[in-house]
């Protein structure tokens, strides 16, 4: 009898147990923003009623939910549910956050540190961000704008004044997030080779702060194939923080589309991120014809200004609208971005303006435990930097000192990747996963969740790794990557040779460069092509990412002593010319350069140790 009693209550309990699950199911479908996150619910009884939890604005991925309920005579069970987000949960997100993240005040500390202006801003966008219709009038006096009883917002203008009516080069009739990330979109007077609007945009202005608003002019492709969009927008976002910019989101008015998918990744990607969004769509929910004149343009009202909020019916019309919530957004951020007096902003780190005594000699060797690699000793030491016969980029040539530091001496194989790999993942970063192993002269891949080499291509350079993938390697490995001054040195040495073994044109037993072949050899293969301390494939076989960011007029400013590189700006230095480079590409002072999200089959990497 009491065995039965015991069974039919584990049966009653298990019942009430699957009703909780289920409730909490249907509560994180409402409020859960992440796409995909795994919610852990902890049930410790079958009675009391359940909490329900209430995401933060600010929603990192994934994210836990425990609901407790109290009973000592219950053992305590975990369930595990996948939950995604509903097609409409951003809908009842209010029109102007209440605050920020934490992550937004380091990405903005960070920002500053690097040089960023705290009081400026970007504009990203369509014709709708473009002057003079979005925000410009707000730099031109209050006897053109009219902010009525909005006036407690003149301080935020203030605050950015000279950012409103600068003509923004990331806004574009036409533009999209594709367009963004293209370098055909930029303005060549402005930009230099190869930058994208986006990045060109920030390395100009220096902004704290990127107004976001993209989407109408992607309606067509995102209805052929939803997948692209969402990918764009990452990297749109990453850019944006490795530059210490704070991307600030915004939904759009329309729903071209059809499906609001647009709005629905916008506003799932600012939850995990964790960064504002400009709700700008509920915003317009109240207005006549939902402040749009076509499907896809904003209403005007009959003033002169675009940000003439004198008369109420004024805010009828989706450009007053978009205008008058676009600043109450930059309000809200100004007033909590802004720190207290005792807080302090960071500083950039100082730069050594002396050399720390040597006590090691040059060509000592250390074996590294993390990947086996044998690095090599380089002295501290003096140089002449550049080139006055290479391309404008070398120049001017300038002395440089360099404290002692160990450098690897062959370039990361395949197998000492897949070392990393199996330990840490192939982690997206900037958009990107480290690796892309998706290319003929990748020779890894990952079978039964480990990863591994092609056997006989153990020896070889890795390649196709972003510089995230090479930078978190090396950090992984004790180490990090050289700067373009450490790497120029250990080609070049004290004698400033042409070639990292001297000043003779390189030939097919030095160098695998264009002629040679059509792949990558071992590392460490060509003898003869080693500089003076043995160090290998300094010039050609595959190109390395260096730790530098890239700018074309750094040698111009560049510090005497150990120069670390730009503070800011999106692409990173490659040095040493590959396997199909021309001889002038082999050239110790030839510089390259490539975003850091780039995965190139043709470029692999180093690391260094600094004691």
């Amino acid at each position: 009898m009491d065995a039965l009693a015991d069974g039919a209550m584990k049966r009653i309990i298990s019942f009430l147990i699957w009703c909780v699950c289920l409730i909490i199911l249907c509560v994180s479908c409402q409020s859960t923003y992440t796409n995909t996150p795994i919610s852990s619910i902890t049930l410790s009884a079958p009675t009391a009623a359940v909490t329900k939890y209430v995401p933060s604005l600010a929603v990192s991925n994934p994210e836990t939910v425990s609901n407790t309920l109290e009973n000592s005579t219950l053992t305590q069970i975990s369930v595990s549910v996948a939950v995604t987000p509903s097609p409409d949960f951003w809908k009842d997100l209010p029109v102007i956050p209440p605050g920020i993240s934490e992550r937004v005040r380091t990405i903005y500390q960070r920002g500053i540190a690097m040089g960023n202006n705290p009081n400026a801003f970007s504009k990203v966008g369509d014709c709708h961000s473009t002057n003079p219709y979005f925000l410009t009038d707000y730099d031109l006096g209050q006897d053109v704008y009219d902010l009525g009883e909005y006036a407690y917002l003149q301080a935020t203008i203030d605050y950015f004044a000279g950012s409103f009516s600068r003509t923004s080069l990331a806004t574009k009739k036409g533009l999209s997030t594709a367009g963004v990330l293209t370098s055909l979109w930029s303005d060549w007077q402005y930009c230099s080779s190869n930058e994208t609007p986006l990045d060109c945009e920030f390395r100009l202005h220096h902004p704290s702060f990127a107004l976001i608003s993209l989407g109408t002019n992607e309606a067509y492709d995102v209805r052929e194939d939803p997948s692209t969009f969402e990918g764009r927008l990452r990297r749109i976002i990453e850019h944006s923080i490795d530059q210490g910019v704070v991307p600030i989101l915004s939904t759009k008015a329309d729903n071209a589309e059809g499906t609001h998918f647009i709005n629905y990744v916008t506003s799932r990607l600012a939850m995990e991120y964790e960064l504002p969004l400009w709700n700008f769509w509920k915003a317009v929910q109240p207005l006549p014809q939902f402040g749009l004149r076509s499907p896809e343009h904003l209403t005007f009202a009959p003033t002169k200004s675009y940000t003439d909020f004198s008369n109420p019916d004024y805010l009828t019309y989706g450009m007053q609208m978009r205008n008058l919530t676009a600043l109450q957004v930059l309000d809200m951020i100004s007033r909590e971005i802004t720190p207290s007096p005792a807080s302090g902003l960071a500083t950039p780190s100082i730069v050594p303006t002396t050399l720390a005594p040597d006590i090691h000699q040059t060509g000592e060797t250390m074996l590294s435990n993390m990947d086996g690699m044998e690095l090599i000793y380089i002295s501290a030491g003096k140089f002449d930097m550049g080139s006055e016969s290479g391309n404008l980029n070398e120049t001017p040539v300038h002395t440089v000192s360099l404290n002692g530091y160990w450098l690897d001496r062959t370039e990361v194989t395949n197998e000492m990747f897949v070392r990393f790999l199996n330990a840490e993942g192939n982690k997206q970063e900037g958009g990107s996963t480290w690796l892309d192993p998706i290319d003929p002269l990748v020779w890894v891949f990952e079978k039964d969740g480990a990863w591994q080499t092609l056997p006989g291509k153990e020896k070889y350079p890795i390649v196709n790794v972003s510089w995230y993938g090479a930078k978190s390697y090396c950090v992984w490995a004790g180490r990090d990557l050289p700067t373009e001054a450490q790497w120029e040195y250990a080609a070049k040495g004290t004698d400033g040779h042409r070639f990292p073994w001297g000043n003779d044109a390189p030939d097919c037993n030095q160098a695998r460069f264009s002629g040679c072949g059509n792949t990558p050899v071992e590392t460490g293969d060509l003898l003869q092509g080693s500089n003076r301390w043995g160090i290998f494939d300094l010039a050609g076989n595959v190109a390395e990412w260096i730790n530098d960011r890239y700018a074309a007029d750094y040698y111009q400013k560049s510090p005497q002593v150990d120069p670390p590189g730009p503070i800011n700006g999106y692409y990173r230095v490659i040095r040493g010319g590959y396997w199909a480079s021309t001889y002038l590409a082999l050239q110790t002072s030839h510089r390259d350069w490539a975003g850091a999200d780039e995965r190139i089959n043709s470029v692999g990497f180093r690391c260094v140790l600094t004691p």
